[in-house]
């Protein structure tokens, strides 16, 4: 008695024989694996060429769907990566008889026009499935340069991983190419485990502790959701179709990101498992509502905050402004009440320049004031639950005010110390848009905040006749007065020179393109008092910028 599960020892070969063929279900993750993963399996199969030994690579969890057709549940990684290495050394064969052995474990036997006319011994899925076709199985493909991956982070590492296999085997040469075959057709074992239904299927899968990399959050997300939303097969396929577009125009690591921000929209208390999303989610929204609507729309507001890609009309610049100051932050707690308002607003221009200049402020408030994560959890999450009630959300004393005393220590600290990385560059480049003839600069500008006093001094340094006191030294030079902003290049070129020297390289070509530098010119030296006046009068116009 089976119980609907059968395991079994194998070979691959006899996994990849004719009239088999292994499907990926169009709900599985992409191809995930990397160059560490894809030098494993070389190490091992030229360690089981060297000494003749069977190398066994797991289990295969296999649902049998119909008779001489099987989907994977786990193996995919593994499988995907082999039939790469098996068009590898298929296309640097130069024996026709090899070389069509080889192909009988890819694909059936060709027509007349070359092409493969019955059935893949693989098959991914619709986004990864024609490339892998294309580039990868078709005879002749991996000697071929020009079929480019597209932007699917997925057919990138398809691509880089055969040329990974491709450099390995040619430096094998002909010889040890033939005996990698023979490893591969006849010393590499497995266990071929067949269930009859996903629930069997996935329950082996959880509880098999394969080599294989693990599934991203997304991955395993998809899953749980798609199979406990009682939905068609038909829809399910639909909405995985989609899924694997959010992945491929989001990234993989990003998605699960805005998996998470949403988790937390949903229900701040929930698990940060993947089944902690199911629940939040579907606790308060149907399976087909999220997917066919919330979901792409949570989409389209994560790149609308990750690359302030935005249309308000004429407003559209003006609103661009405070989106690229909150991308300079160095917290993202800001973006979860950002998506919820964008996915949630009734799309009025001014409305959102209300809602995102506020925010900035408040989030700068965040960065430099309140340094308790738990205050800071709190606070967003009302801005969050206030966004379907813009009255609340935007008034005075709305969850987007910052009390007296907070503007009052947001003064405070703007005149002292700056010693962390992020928060000195996030407030520079702030500054240099709140400058009269300065303008805003997102996170991706190459804009560099340099020290004028260096933070460290050599001992014969001539700073030393202007800054005799390390007590002073050490106070001021990490202060918003003491900075000004380079190119990397010529950061690097300014280093540890003389205040004149470092002058002469600010204006070597005229007005220098930084607001926050051209203030420099009407000074002939750098005295603690210059710069305690400079970190007052930048403090002022922040201060102005905030309405503290």
């Amino acid at each position: 008695m089976t119980k609907g599960l059968r395991a079994q020892e194998s070979t691959l070969s006899d996994l990849l024989r004719p009239g088999l063929e292994l499907a990926m279900p169009p709900y599985q993750r992409s191809y995930s694996w990397d160059k560490d993963e894809v030098n494993d399996l070389l190490n091992d199969l030229n360690q089981a060429c060297e000494t003749g030994m069977a190398h066994f690579m797991g289990a295969i969890v296999l649902v049998r769907e119909k008779e001489g057709r099987f989907l994977i549940v786990d193996g995919q990684q593994r499988l995907t990566t082999l039939t790469i290495l098996l068009a590898v050394l298929r296309d640097l064969e130069t024996d026709p008889v090899r070389a069509d052995a080889i192909h009988q474990l890819i694909a059936d036997s060709d027509g007349e026009n070359g092409d493969a006319t019955k059935a893949w011994r693989i098959s991914l899925n619709h986004i990864d499935g024609p490339y892998f076709r294309e580039a990868i199985q078709t005879r002749g493909a991996t000697l071929q340069t020009d079929i480019d991956a597209n932007e699917s982070e997925s057919q990138v590492r398809m691509a880089s991983n055969m040329q990974i296999l491709r450099s390995a085997m040619q430096k094998l040469g002909p010889d040890l190419q033939r005996k990698m075959v023979e490893t591969i057709i006849q010393n590499l074992l497995l266990v071929r485990v067949v269930v009859e239904d996903w629930d069997g299927g996935y329950n082996v899968f959880r509880v098999l502790n394969t080599r294989g990399k693990a599934p991203n959050s997304h991955d395993i997300i998809k899953t749980d959701l798609l199979e406990r939303s009682n939905l068609s097969l038909a829809d399910a396929n639909t909405f995985s179709k989609q899924w694997s577009e959010h992945e491929a125009r989001l990234g993989g690591s990003p998605f699960d990101d805005l998996l998470n921000q949403i988790r937390v929209l949903y229900n701040r208390n929930s698990s940060s498992d993947p089944s902690g999303f199911r629940k939040a989610v579907l606790g308060k929204t149907k399976a087909r509502d999220f997917l066919a609507k919330e979901l792409p729309a949570y989409v389209d507001a994560y790149v609308t905050i990750s690359k302030a890609e935005v249309d308000f009309g004429d407003l559209t610049e003006a609103v661009k402004v405070p989106l690229n100051h909150l991308r300079l932050i160095d917290h993202q707690l800001w973006r979860a009440p950002a998506l919820r308002f964008l996915v949630t607003h009734d799309g009025n221009p001014q409305t959102a320049l209300d809602f995102f200049t506020l925010l900035e402020r408040f989030a700068y408030a965040m960065m430099l004031v309140v340094t308790d994560r738990k205050q800071r959890l709190r606070r967003y999450g009302r801005i969050a639950d206030s966004t379907d009630n813009l009255s609340a959300l935007l008034s005075p004393k709305g969850p987007l005010s910052l009390s007296r005393d907070e503007k009052r220590k947001m003064e405070a600290r703007l005149l002292g110390r700056f010693g962390s990385f992020s928060q000195r560059r996030a407030i520079a480049l702030r500054l240099n848009a709140a400058i009269d003839g300065g303008k805003p600069l997102g996170p991706d500008n190459g804009a560099t905040v340099e020290h004028v006093l260096p933070r460290n001094l050599p001992e014969d340094s001539t700073w030393s006749n202007s800054w005799p006191s390390s007590l002073q030294h050490r106070e001021l030079s990490e202060t918003i007065g003491n900075f000004v902003l380079l190119s990397q290049k010529s950061n690097q070129k300014a280093d540890n020179g003389s205040f004149e020297q470092k002058k002469a390289l600010y204006f070597a070509n005229g007005t220098p393109e930084y607001a926050l530098t051209r203030d420099l010119e009407t000074k002939v030296a750098w005295t603690p008092e210059i710069v305690r006046t400079r970190t007052k009068q930048l403090a002022e116009i922040l201060a102005r910028a905030w309405d503290l």
